[in-house]
């Protein structure tokens, strides 16, 4: 078979040789494909034409030559495998099989998440959705490496031309402290009293508390005194249990947060936290994913999110 045959011998040849060596019959293969006897003779004869020689042996039973039997085999097998993968992608369009990796922020991954997981179970409950609980830069690479689809969480900036942000919304931020901290029963608290205060750093590479500094220096003078740099919302809220220090961050892990503590309003200036999706710029999301952002923009905001 020369490079040219190859590439003329269509699939439409293929299924009807493979229909006509099931059932015994060109009538009969006609009718299984829904079209006319002599277009599935045709077929079978300009497939004959390109590769040089019979493959049915014509008469009143049906019969192989060897060049016919070596065909069907490989038409059966291809025919399969194209089946299969049309049938998934078709699933995956319509929504009926499909896989979501999320790459998320510590802060978002426990306090907004574990509602939006459910609801979209429960919407689409065919659909694998796999959550890793990330710092900034692990949810960066993670979507650079495609190992994850979508990312959520703080503001990554602009210095990652590769990645597309689509902001999502806008937190306040609160000074979370013990409830017997002198701060614990003001309602509001200016910025210039965060000065000279221990602060629990968390995930400390996230861009967002770049502007947060500029902010405080710039407005309140203030530069807060870091004492403890880490990663996860428990040991942040373990570490202020223990008197070890307090922690700026956005209000909507008050749903996290232990009973003991409480969670100030700042002004002067106000703070804010915003979260955004991230996906790789340049390349298209699966349908599943696509489902799952369409949900995190209607739903993923909480209910105090731009409240005081």
């Amino acid at each position: 078979m020369t490079k040219n045959a190859t590439e003329e011998v269509s699939l439409q040849q293929l299924r009807a040789l493979a229909a006509v060596a099931e059932s015994g019959s060109f009538t009969l293969a006609a009718e299984s494909l829904q079209l006319t006897q002599p277009a599935i003779s045709h077929l079978v004869k300009r497939m004959e034409e390109q590769l040089g020689q019979p493959l049915i042996v014509r008469g009143r039973r049906i019969q192989l030559t060897s060049a016919g039997q070596l065909m069907v085999e490989t038409a059966v097998r291809a025919l399969r495998m194209i089946d299969e993968s049309v049938g998934a992608c078709r699933s995956q369009s319509q929504l009926r099989e499909g896989r979501v990796v999320l790459a998320v922020g510590h802060l978002t991954a426990g306090a907004l998440l574990p509602p939006m997981l459910g609801r979209f179970s429960q919407k689409h409950p065919t659909l694998a959705i796999t959550l890793l609980d990330s710092t900034a830069e692990q949810m960066i690479s993670r979507i650079l490496s495609q190992e994850a689809d979508l990312g959520f969480g703080s503001d990554i900036g602009q210095k990652h031309s590769e990645l597309a942000t689509e902001p999502l919304f806008t937190e306040r931020m609160a000074l979370f402290v013990r409830d017997d901290h002198p701060l614990a029963q003001r309602v509001v608290v200016d910025a210039k009293h965060l000065d000279a205060l221990p602060f629990i750093h968390v995930n400390p590479d996230a861009n967002i508390w770049r502007a947060v500094s500029r902010q405080l220096s710039s407005v309140a003078n203030v530069y807060p005194q870091v004492v403890h740099h880490v990663s996860m919302l428990s040991t942040a809220f373990g570490l202020i249990q223990a008197g070890a220090g307090v922690a700026l961050l956005p209000r909507y892990v008050e749903v996290l947060m232990p009973g003991n503590l409480r969670a100030v309003a700042v002004t002067r200036p106000t703070l804010e936290y915003p979260v955004v999706a991230v996906r790789l710029a340049k390349h298209p999301l699966s349908p599943a994913a696509l489902a799952f952002l369409a949900m995190a923009r209607q739903h993923m905001k909480p209910p105090r999110a731009n409240k005081p």
